[in-house]
Formats: structure tokens, sequence, C-alpha cells
């Protein structure tokens, strides 16, 4: 009896995880179209996992899940494509994008600069702790100590997927979700993709968590978007948007930063505060981190001024 029960809630999470990654990967479609048929779309397939659930197992998803990927790309791009024709049949006369207001400039310039600091202070971390040997049996003495350091490359990873929005927005303002969900594939499997063979269910862990941290900051950026775009206009709304995405992600990544050097690594904070590590007596490692934090503040700033400025006029 508790096996069978056990056996129903493990099915039944598998239904809910599905439906909610296919509503997700279901953006890749135009607005108007995920308006017309989504939801219908999302009862279909719904309805098609709860069958193979209970006919086959949680196994026979995976054919199901390769035959609607293969589908949802072939036709999203379809539908993008259709959207793009009739744009460019429909349009008139070429009109140049409207330039940046000032604030958003420096918003966007405070991002990226946050953005550098930040990765070079997660990448050093990361070479520090790995040629030390202290690392492994700190990491072996303290599994909060491992999640600490997971956040912080998680983190960067889903920060450089919503740089890449940024660009998507400011330069090509097309076809930017299918490419996002591309990038972030890629990111994915590119970071962490390794463990998918010799440890899958730490690597399912990690890519759930990674999905989750892209689709909030992703949720950001559209809230403010939509709030600043009567004022904004609609390709600086998406770019505000964006750097908001990227400013919410890499605070978690600074502070979790933070304190990972200097509150759950007591075995080498000694280290890192006489500068020993590697034979240097610069301490580089507390400096990037001071400069990180005061890089992340400065973004904050920068893009508080910006949506309260917006979003008052509006």
């Amino acid at each position: 009896m508790t096996r069978l029960s056990s056996k129903k809630r493990g099915i039944s999470k598998a239904l809910v995880l599905s439906t909610w990654l296919y509503g997700f990967f279901l953006h890749a479609y135009p607005a108007t179209f995920r308006e017309a048929y989504g939801s219908r779309m999302a009862r279909v397939f719904r309805d098609s996992c709860h069958d193979v659930l209970q006919r086959h197992g949680v196994c026979f998803l995976v054919p199901l899940w390769l035959r609607t990927l293969t589908d949802l790309l072939v036709t999203a791009c379809l539908e993008r494509w259709f959207v793009l024709k009739e744009k460019t049949r429909t349009m008139n006369s070429y009109s140049p994008p409207q330039p940046f207001p000032l604030r958003l400039r420096v918003a966007l310039t405070a991002t990226l600069i946050a953005f550098a600091v930040s990765l070079v202070a997660s990448l050093h971390l990361y070479l520090l702790e790995d040629a030390s040997p202290l690392t492994q049996a700190a990491y072996t003495a303290s599994p909060l100590l491992r999640f600490s350091y997971d956040g912080i490359y998680l983190t960067a990873l889903v920060a450089s997927v919503a740089v890449c929005a940024i660009v998507g927005y400011a330069l090509v303002q097309r076809f930017v979700i299918i490419g996002l969900i591309i990038v972030a594939l890629l990111v994915a499997f590119g970071g962490f993709g390794g463990l998918l063979v010799r440890h899958p269910a730490t690597f399912l862990v990690l890519f759930a968590i990674f999905l989750a941290l892209i689709l909030i900051s992703f949720m950001i950026g559209r809230a403010v978007a939509t709030r600043t775009g009567r004022l904004l206009g609609k390709r600086s709304a998406q770019v505000l948007g964006a750097c908001m995405s990227v400013g919410s992600v890499l605070l978690v990544n600074v502070v979790v930063l933070v304190l990972h050097t200097i509150i759950l690594n007591p075995v080498s904070h000694a280290l890192y505060m006489q500068g020993q590590i590697d034979g240097t007596h610069f301490n580089f490692t507390l400096i990037v981190m001071v400069v990180a934090f005061l890089t992340m503040i400065a973004c904050a700033m920068s893009l508080g001024r910006a949506f309260h400025l917006s979003s008052h006029q509006a």
C-alpha cells in the first residue's frame, strides 16, 4: 500500500513538473499565438502526459518530451517567421530606434560593469578553491558550503543568460525568446552537462534550480518592462527589464559569494584574510569581493532611479 502511494506521488510530481516546463517553453511562440492556442496546447500536453504516466510510467515521458520539443522548436520558429514576414509586409517606412534615455544608459553601463566584476569574483573563487587541498575536506564536512558554492556558480551562469537578453533587446529585438532558450540550454549543458553521465540526479537538481532562477529573473524583467513600457517605449522598457533581471541575479550572486567566503568557510577564511593562498601577499579575493559589492550597490541605485523616474512619470 505504501509503495503504491509513493508511486502515485511520483507520477503526480512528474505530471506537475512536465506541465510547468511545457508552459515555460510555450513562451517560444509569439504572444498572439499563445493567447489563441496556448491554453489548449497545454491542456492537450497535460492529457498526453497523464495517459503516458498511467499506462507506462515515468520513463516513457522521455520519448514524449523528445517528440514534443522537436515539434515545438519547428513550429515556434515557423510562427516567429510568419510574424516577422507580416511585420515586414505592413511596414511602410523604416523608423530608426529611439535612443535610450540618459538614466537608462547609466543603468545599463552600471549593470554590465557589475556583471563583469561579479563574474571575475566568481571565477577567481572557483580557481582558488579548485587549487586548494582544503576544499574537498571542507565540502565533505559541510554540505551547506557545497550548496553555497553551487549557488555562486549557477547564479553566474544565469546572469550570463540574462546579459544575452540585454544584447538581444538592445540590438536584435527579434526572436529574443527563442535565442534565450537556446543560449540557456547551451550554458546549462556547457556549465554542468558533464554531471548528466556521472551524477544524473545532481544534474537534474542543478538544472531545476537553474531553470527556476531564469524564470524568476525573467518574470522580474517582464514586470518592469510592462510597468515602464508606456513612457519609455517598448525597446527601452525591455532593456530596462533585462537589466533588472541581471541585477536581481547578481544580487544573489554577490550575497552568496560574500557569505560563502567569509562566513561559511572558516578553514580557508584565515588564509584569505592573510593573503597566503597561492603564495601571494596581495589579498585579491577580498578586494574583488569589495569591488563586486560596491558595483552591485551602484547598479541597484542606478536601476532604482531609472525605474522610479519612468514609473513615476507614467
